[in-house]
């Protein structure tokens, strides 16, 4: 699915996807425990030089749309205890640096973190939405006879 990114959407899902990137073992396959490279990175990267354009698109399979949700969601906790801890540096690999990077006036305000965490909230919404409205097929859903989990285990809801 093609997802089209506008204004600080791209920062956002460059800072979400260094997150996912940063968990240990996030990009193993699950019953191989080998790496796979499902083009998450590749994704990032190409962001990461689009930042100033007026939109970015980023193409995504359903599994990569899945593991971006996730990784928003865990950008939002990252950021919400960044900020309880007074700007402390996160244990996820580069996050931190990449969250002061792509958002400066976080090393100047720890308590923007919590904005930056309602931005990525609104994101996720948005982009749950516009795939509902299009209709697009997302991994463990009805559509593709998943379990509706989206990460292969029935009957739990997702992490």
């Amino acid at each position: 699915m093609l997802l089209r990114l506008t204004h600080d959407e791209p920062r956002l899902v460059a800072l979400a996807l260094t997150y996912h990137l940063g968990r240990p073992g996030s990009e193993l396959d699950p019953r191989t425990k080998q790496p796979r490279d499902n083009g998450i990175a590749a994704v990032r990267d190409r962001l990461l030089t689009h930042l100033d354009a007026p939109h970015a698109d980023i193409e995504l399979d359903a599994r990569g749309y899945e593991r971006l949700l996730s990784a928003i969601y865990g950008s939002i906790t990252e950021l919400r205890v960044q900020h309880m801890r007074g700007g402390a540096k996160s244990t996820v690999a580069g996050f931190s640096e990449a969250a002061r990077r792509l958002f400066p006036q976080l090393a100047a305000d720890p308590a923007f973190a919590l904005d930056l965490a309602e931005s990525l909230m609104m994101l996720h919404r948005r982009l749950e939405r516009a795939v509902r409205r299009a209709g697009a097929p997302v991994a463990g859903s009805a559509a593709d006879g998943g379990s509706g989990s989206g990460d292969g285990r029935k009957g739990r809801r997702p992490r």
